[in-house]
Parts: structure tokens; sequence; C-alpha cells
């Protein structure tokens, strides 16, 4: 199967919220990203549309690198 770079982020958002400690969920990232709920599921479901600002929040959140996290896949 082929994946896009949407795609893959997406994944890796997944993989980085199941390996924090405590495992994060979604509505954990909206409340610490001080996000609505409905909008942290569209930033989630297509993390390729996201500011740089927001972006760069939610990888420090899930402590991902910005830079290979933008960077094309």
């Amino acid at each position: 199967m082929y994946m896009n770079s949407r795609m893959m982020r997406s994944q890796v958002i997944r993989i980085a919220m199941s390996t924090k400690e405590p495992p994060l969920n979604k509505r954990t990232v909206a409340k610490k990203l001080d996000w609505s709920y409905p909008t942290t599921l569209k930033k989630l479901k297509n993390p390729s549309k996201l500011s740089v600002d927001d972006a760069e929040k939610l990888c420090d959140l899930l402590d991902l690198d910005i830079v290979k996290f933008i960077k094309p896949f």
C-alpha cells in the first residue's frame, strides 16, 4: 500500500501519542494545546495543513523533531 506524506504524518502522530507515558488521547491533546476537540480532530486528520506554529506546538507536546516532521517523506 502506498502511503502519502499526510498519511505518514498521521501515523507518526498516532504512534507518538501512544508511546507517551501515559499515552495521550485526542481529547488530552486538545486540552494541552488549547484547541477545541473538533479542531483537534481536523488537525490530526490532516497534519500536512497545520500552520508552522501549530506543528511546533504539537511536536513539542509529542517530543517530535519539527524539522523531520515538516520535511516531506
